[in-house]
């Protein structure tokens, strides 16, 4: 697992559900999405990561992603939460990830409502 590219993982995860993909379509975007977007979206962005050292030098490499639902519609950015956590949520084997949710919070600015999940993805 690459930790600067694993964005690139969560992204292929998010546009093969075809129920997120069918209220988003393709407006998965990496850090931001240009103001002129219209309706529903998802951003997402890699937020730095923890390394667990042990006396042999680093042990583990945990990738944090922040993932955020945007909508005009307050229950349906809490149905894309879901979808986002239910899509991603779990382990893997190519690459081999375990994501985990670490924390979630809401937010409403300029009209939208905002869900933003935290993730964490060990190798």
């Amino acid at each position: 697992m690459n930790l600067f590219t694993i964005t690139n993982e969560i992204r292929d995860l998010l546009l093969g559900c075809d129920e997120l993909t069918g209220i988003v379509g393709t407006k998965i975007f990496p850090i931001t999405a240009r103001m002129d977007t219209v309706g529903d979206f998802i951003v997402y962005q890699r937020d730095g990561f923890k390394e667990e050292v042990t006396k042999m030098g680093v042990a583990r490499q945990v990738p944090l992603v922040y993932i955020s639902a945007v909508s005009d519609d307050y229950d349906r950015s809490q149905q894309l939460a879901t979808l986002i956590y239910d899509t991603i949520s779990g382990e893997y084997r190519d690459p081999y990830m375990l994501i985990r949710l670490e924390d979630s919070t809401e937010d409403f600015t300029e009209g939208k409502y905002i869900q933003v999940l935290q993730f964490s993805i060990s190798s």
